[in-house]
Formats: C-alpha cells, sequence, structure tokens
C-alpha cells in the first residue's frame, strides 16, 4: 500500500512564492526486492503550469542528503534519472528502485535533466554515500515541458532507497505558470520562485 506524507510549510525554513505550497513522500513499495524502502520526493506546486527547473546548492544555502546505512544504487543506474534507461528498467525489476535525482521524470526517455556544472561529481553518491554541493545542481531548461508541474500539480525531484534513516536538505528554483493576453502576449508567468531550505526525514516523522 503506497504511503503519502506532506510537510507543510508552516514546518519549513524557507523563502520563495506561494506557488510552491509543500514537498510530497511517498512510499514505492518494492516488495522486498531491493533492501530497505524506496521514497519519491516531489515539489507540490500551486498551479498546473508552475515550474521548478532546477534543485541547487550554494554556499549559503548548502544541498545535502545523508543516509545512515548509505543509498542503494543499482549498477545499471545513475545520478540523474536521465542515465537510467527504459529498456533496463523494464528487464531489470530491481532497477526500478535506483537511488536518483530528476525533474519530472523517472527514466531516460526524453529526459533533459541535467547537471551544473557539468563535472559536479556524484561518485560518492554513486558509491551508496551521502551527497553535497555548496556550488551545484540538477536542473532542466526552464521551457522544458518535464518542468512544468501537470495536473496533480506534484514535480517530481528524486527517488531514494535506503536501510535506514534518511536526512536531507534541499533549495528550488522556478517560475510560477505563464499566462497569456488574447493577443498571445505573455502577461504572467515571470514571477521567480525560491524556496531555500527544505529540509525532510525518511521514514517521515509524523
Amino acid at each position: 500500500m503506497q504511503k503519502i506524507f506532506t510537510l507543510a510549510l508552516a514546518a519549513l525554513p524557507f523563502v520563495g512564492f506561494a506557488q510552491f505550497q509543500e514537498l510530497v513522500i511517498e512510499e514505492v513499495p518494492n516488495n522486498g526486492l531491493v533492501k530497505g524502502q524506496t521514497w519519491r520526493i516531489y515539489a507540490q506546486m500551486e498551479n498546473p503550469g508552475d515550474v521548478i527547473d532546477a534543485v541547487f546548492g550554494e554556499e549559503k544555502a548548502p544541498l545535502w542528503l545523508r543516509a545512515e546505512n548509505g543509498f542503494y544504487q543499482h549498477p545499471k543506474g545513475g545520478a540523474l534519472a536521465s542515465e537510467v534507461q527504459r529498456y533496463d528498467v523494464e528487464n531489470d525489476r530491481s532497477l526500478r528502485f535506483d537511488t536518483w535525482f530528476t525533474i519530472g521524470k523517472s527514466d531516460n526517455y526524453l529526459n533533459k535533466v541535467s547537471s551544473f556544472p557539468p563535472d559536479l561529481s556524484f561518485a560518492s553518491f554513486e558509491a551508496g554515500g551521502d551527497f553535497e554541493t555548496l556550488n551545484g545542481a540538477w536542473f532542466v531548461v526552464p521551457t522544458e515541458f518535464q518542468a512544468q508541474a501537470p495536473s496533480d500539480r506534484k514535480i517530481l525531484l528524486m527517488q531514494l532507497t535506503s536501510d535506514g534513516p534518511v536526512e536531507g536538505m534541499i533549495n528550488l528554483h522556478g517560475r510560477e505558470a505563464q499566462t497569456f493576453d488574447e493577443e498571445g502576449n505573455i502577461v504572467g508567468g515571470v514571477t521567480p520562485i525560491q524556496v531555500e531550505g527544505l529540509t525532510f526525514s525518511l521514514p517521515p516523522k509524523n
């Protein structure tokens, strides 16, 4: 049975705009196929079309993820979901529960997520260790369809599998949904969204 948790804004230190509402954490049942529990973390937006184009860390707002017993990393997986081949997922059930970062998509199909800077190191993370950056991000171009909140207003940010407690802090960048006048001119959607210091723990604390 899938479990869904939300982290209300009132419980989180943040700066930003109302288009971002909360983090939603969903357990993905792995039926014991891999060791530990699997979780997906989403940004819940206010409106369909609201954009998250980067999950970032910088000196004043670090990004970090720590797993007491390490993260599960499949040999055919990758730090970014864009490296996880859909063909391999369909033929290896355990790959479905790999640990990865993304924006909006869960495998390589039409997935444009990338990292900045290009040489941002995921070596320790891919070996099952923690991840931290004071000057890096995973991102997509804001005009990419996957950056836009769908009808349920949830944008997928990561999947994490671990056999033990996990803690994290992330920061989000995006913009509100674009709106147009009768002549097709953009009249809304230029307001940025920047939310810093979003913390979470897995399993979620009720």
